[in-house]
């Protein structure tokens, strides 16, 4: 038998696929999960210099749709004929097609644009998409090929959660006929045992994540808001909730702002996109933010300590390295809602401890 590994992050994303596989046909492999960190020192020694990557005696190949297909082979999921194969290879291109079409939108940097592409996807191209699929596997009977399983079903349920991360919905909820293309896999005693011991990974694949109890939840302003509540900076009230909130997503934007220009990665683009950032969006924000604080005795809403206090000052040494700068040079008053947090004993007690870390 040969000797199987996977290297990929430790999300699902592309490297589900191969991992079904494997899976599926109880074909050993080890499943490396390469973490961010280790990841530049890696990338030299992959075919391509990216992943998912499949190892075979050692042998070492990229590009998840030809890997899915040489594994199908393997474990006795390819079409019968070159016409069967015909078939799933149109299925899982078109799922591939789906999913680019999706990473265009989800990975777009420029906000306007991002949301003026997705008005065109959510109305149009998922639509389309999710009904021509559906059709697909009724006409199959609860399979995306040949009225049988084959590669394409797993490929295609290996990979919905990714493709429901991106576009921060459950794209089968209403397509019964896709939902029974994922019970016939995931019903599979072989696929259910790898789904049922794959190492956990993050909610939607990214961090931040707050564990509370054993139950694991991303998305950092709704964490903070919820551990606000805890520790009693939320508000008294839901006005106070909602001045708070609306302190907090201006902070936000602020910060997305910064980083779209920042993580921008043609250099003449942001080169152009940094003037307006520097002459215009930060000055504007600061000097808004500044005035807040000071009718508010030192704080950002309410006149007294929130979690919108905290966000910021946690959220402030970030801001500087994006942008290059001190930020608060010349606004005393953000300056001293700082300072108040900081003098926080607690906190205090926390940043002399915290690993030091370069942001």
């Amino acid at each position: 038998m040969p000797d199987y590994k996977v290297y990929y992050f430790n999300v699902k994303a592309l490297g589900e696929p191969l991992r079904f596989l494997l899976s599926y046909g109880n074909l050993p492999f080890d499943d490396i999960r390469i973490t961010r960190e280790e990841w530049p020192a890696l990338k030299p020694t992959m075919p391509m210099g990216q992943m998912p990557v499949l190892s075979v005696d050692g042998k070492k190949v990229h590009q998840s749709v030809a890997m899915s297909r040489y594994l199908a082979k393997e474990v006795g999921l390819s079409g019968a004929d070159d016409w069967e194969n015909l078939m799933i290879d149109t299925v899982v291109d078109t799922i591939n097609d789906f999913r680019l079409k999706i990473a265009v939108v989800s990975y777009e940097p420029d906000d306007d644009v991002k949301e003026k592409k997705l008005v065109t996807l959510n109305s149009e191209v998922i639509p389309f998409y999710l009904e021509k699929l559906d059709d697909i596997a009724r006409e199959n009977n609860g399979h995306m090929a040949n009225g049988k399983l084959t590669w394409a079903d797993l490929y295609l349920v290996a990979i919905l959660d990714y493709l429901n991360y991106m576009t921060k919905s459950d794209l089968v909820a209403n397509h019964p006929n896709l939902q029974n293309v994922v019970e016939n896999v995931t019903s599979i005693q072989s696929v259910k045992n790898w789904i049922d011991k794959r190492p956990q990974t993050m909610p939607m694949g990214q961090m931040p994540v707050l564990e509370v109890d054993g139950k694991r939840v991303h998305q950092s302003l709704a964490m903070c808001r919820y551990v606000a509540k805890q520790i009693g900076l939320a508000g008294a009230n839901p006005v106070e909730e909602l001045q708070v909130d609306a302190i907090v997503d201006t902070i936000n934007d602020f910060r997305l702002k910064i980083a779209i220009v920042a993580y921008e990665p043609d250099d003449l683009v942001k080169e152009k996109k940094m003037i307006t950032l520097t002459n215009e969006v930060i000055p504007f924000y600061l000097t808004k933010l500044n005035v807040i604080a000071k009718e508010n005795n030192g704080h950002l809403v309410l006149g007294k300590p929130t979690w919108a206090d905290v966000y910021f000052a946690g959220i402030l040494d970030y801001l500087n390295y994006l942008t290059k700068t001190d930020l608060l040079t010349n606004f005393p008053q953000l300056l001293e809602v700082v300072n108040k947090v900081l003098e926080n004993e607690n906190i205090k007690a926390y940043i002399a401890k915290r690993p030091v870390t370069e942001v």
